[in-house]
């Protein structure tokens, strides 16, 4: 039978792992922006095409990688939301860091006395 501490170490194992390949997703999409325009370039000169076409080419693209990336950040950002809504079992989670997260919670303008700050 899966209790609830197994559930939860799943679901926040999925998130983390989802995370990961996000931000390796999002690095991939930076690169290819990088490459894009070069690339089309190349193949105008190597073509001797209109830069009209071209131009309208890499102006597809660029919108089409925008939306791929809110998208990824958007879902990157419903999931981190969620997973931050659900609550951990008792014995997962530390009374401390609890206490302390629910004070933080409770009183979000607070600061923390207890790093150190300067004065």
């Amino acid at each position: 039978m899966e209790t609830k501490d197994d559930r939860y170490n799943a679901l926040h194992e999925y998130v983390q792992t989802l995370h990961e390949k996000n931000k390796k997703r999002v690095k991939a999409s930076c690169i290819i922006l990088v490459l894009l325009p070069v690339a089309l370039e190349l193949i105008r000169l190597l073509t001797d095409s209109d830069k009209t076409v071209f131009l309208a080419i890499w102006i597809f693209c660029m919108f089409a990688i925008s939306v791929y990336l809110v998208s990824v950040e958007y879902l990157d950002h419903v999931m981190q939301k969620r997973l931050g809504g659900v609550e951990a079992p008792e014995n997962l989670v530390p009374t401390d860091i609890r206490d302390k997260v629910k004070e933080k919670l409770e009183h979000p303008d607070a600061e923390d006395t207890e790093e150190g700050g300067d004065e």
